[in-house]
């Protein structure tokens, strides 16, 4: 990277939106009222392919419990203030409005990681090993109708990415990186067997049945306490085939033949 690159990232807008909401521009946060930042988190996560957004509908969605005039009225109100913090975050018309493509969105950042993870092909790239983009609630505490899907989107999307990274990690050797992930997976859907199952093939990759045991427990006993069932018959298989195969390791060692 070139001091000039550098220079030029320091300087891009940063939108964070996984944990909370926080500005930066010119490497300073800046403070926005909450019509605001309701219009960049709405342009940022919802429909993020859309090349722009209606005003209209925008102004509908944010608004709704208003009338049509003053509904477009708070619109241009937190057009204003957003223009006040940076003039090129937003890129508006008579009819539309779009976040610049400059500003750099941690949502954003994070869901091209996830297609890159998700993608049947391609080699780990060193960036994509990042578990930051991939953790965090989008907007917590955020009571918005329009916004409980796109969280719930985001998080499913951000936990299969992680169980793939565990995955790729493990393939690759690199054992405490995945469990890391797969860890992360968990905290994002603590009964997910999938996320249980890339920690236990952790453990029994690098050769500790008893550590995948442990963890196969700990979840037979969350998944019984809160829904009453059992792990699958397949997860419980593969932690027993571990735990035999590791067995048959020590025995054939020990033969004095």
């Amino acid at each position: 990277m070139t001091p000039g690159t550098r220079l030029l990232n320091s300087r891009t807008p940063r939108l964070s939106l996984l944990g909370g909401f926080c500005l930066v521009v010119d490497g300073e946060p800046v403070a926005l009222p909450i019509h605001a930042q309701r219009v960049l988190a709405y342009l940022s996560v919802v429909q993020p392919s859309l090349p722009a957004h209606l005003r209209a509908g925008v102004a509908e969605q944010l608004w709704d419990e208003t009338s049509a005039e003053r509904s477009h009225a708070s619109l241009r109100t937190a057009l204003w203030r957003i223009r006040q913090a940076h003039p090129s975050l937003v890129h508006a018309s008579r009819e539309t409005l779009r976040m610049n493509d400059t500003v750099e969105v941690d949502v954003r950042r994070g869901m091209a990681q996830a297609r890159r993870l998700l993608a049947p092909q391609g080699e780990l790239q060193p960036a994509d090993a990042s578990l930051h983009a991939l953790q965090g609630d989008l907007l917590p505490g955020w009571d918005e109708d329009w916004l409980l899907l796109e969280r719930e989107r985001v998080r499913q999307v951000q936990v299969h990415a992680l169980e793939a990274l565990a995955n790729r990690l493990r393939r690759l050797g690199r054992h405490a990186e995945s469990a890391e992930a797969a860890y992360a997976a968990i905290s994002h859907e603590p009964l997910r067997e999938s996320a249980h199952a890339a920690l236990i093939d952790v453990f029994l990759d690098e050769g500790n049945p008893a550590q995948a045991l442990s963890q196969l427990k700990r979840y037979a006993q969350l998944l019984w306490s809160e829904l009453g069932i059992r792990p699958s018959p397949e997860l419980t298989g593969r932690v027993s085939a571990g735990a035999i195969d590791q067995r048959q390791i020590v025995l054939s060692a020990s033969d004095p033949r």
